[in-house]
């Protein structure tokens, strides 16, 4: 969930079906230019024991590339959740969160990105090319969810830039192509990568066509890349209206869902599942948690 440095333009380019596609040109200096920011940060989460997921699997991913997909799944599956990790970061870092879901009945999906510290050959990918490569998981992970859960709702999840990889699934930047998953009905996202020069515009959540649910912090600040907290709520303020809605936890920075601190990290993980309850299972109660008045150190922010 990080943002990385580059020098000048440049054009990123775009699995598609197996293909790559060019789409546009991009100033990776504005682009990318926080990626490696986002990167320390999300090496400063906190240090928590994690158990293993269910099962990890290889994952094909284009012809001549594979990574892994670890798999949380659940006794009885009610739904799927398509889970993009930070910049940076792999799928086990959060299995507190993510074993929470599948507890609650949802099978989780979560591929080992390219820019991951874990994937081999890291370095291997540009910084363009990591983020484009990033979709392309997703939509191996989606077709896998597909096989074996055919008939289940589907949501897409992420944490900092894995947040903007599940809202292009749930239909945000358009303008890139036709990236967005049919599948996916709802869009869940714990912090975002704030205003990207170059990428993020007033128009890109213009797209957006599924709920979303947006956690974060009025501390919220990766040095370097976002000073300013309320960035992060740029994907609410600019997605049409309806079903629309950002939680401010007072105290809570770029990390919370890493356990920083313990007890928003906790309401962080309520209001997350309670969303997916809501928006997957039509969960009354779910949705009665997520529609009360805004408790006491919180900020709802809906549209």
């Amino acid at each position: 969930m990080k943002n990385e440095t580059a020098g000048h333009p440049a054009c990123t380019m775009w699995p598609d079906d197996g293909r790559r596609r060019r789409v546009r040109a991009l100033n990776t200096r504005h682009v990318f230019g926080g990626l490696l920011a986002l990167v320390l940060a999300m090496l400063a989460m906190a240090q928590h024991a994690v158990a293993a997921p269910t099962a990890t699997r290889p994952l094909q991913v284009a012809p001549g590339r594979a990574t892994t997909l670890a798999i949380w799944e659940p006794a009885q599956v009610r739904g799927v959740v398509l889970f993009s990790s930070g910049h940076g970061a792999w799928p086990e870092r959060y299995e507190r969160l993510l074993q929470a879901w599948a507890d609650a009945g949802f099978v989780v999906l979560a591929p080992l990105h390219v820019d991951s510290l874990k994937y081999p050959g890291r370095e291997a990918f540009s910084l363009q090319q990591g983020f484009g490569e990033r979709l392309a998981d997703m939509r191996a992970t989606s077709a896998y969810a597909r096989v074996h859960w055919p008939d289940v709702p589907v949501a897409a999840a992420g944490h900092s830039l894995g947040t903007l990889i599940s809202a292009v699934l749930g239909g945000a930047l358009a303008g890139l192509g036709p990236l967005r998953d049919p599948t996916v009905v709802a869009v869940l996202g714990y912090s975002s990568p704030g205003r990207i020069a170059g990428l993020i515009g007033p128009d890109s959540y213009a797209s957006l066509a599924v709920p979303l649910l947006l956690v974060t912090g009025d501390e919220d600040r990766v040095p370097g890349f976002v000073s300013d907290p309320a960035d992060h709520l740029y994907p609410v303020q600019t997605a049409p209206a309806g079903d629309r809605q950002a939680v401010v936890l007072a105290g809570g920075g770029h990390n919370l869902i890493g356990g920083e601190p313990e007890a928003l990290f906790e309401r962080a993980r309520q209001l997350g599942t309670a969303f997916l309850q809501a928006e997957l299972l039509d969960d009354p109660r779910a949705r009665q948690l997520l529609e009360a008045p805004a408790a006491a150190g919180e900020q709802r922010v809906r549209r």
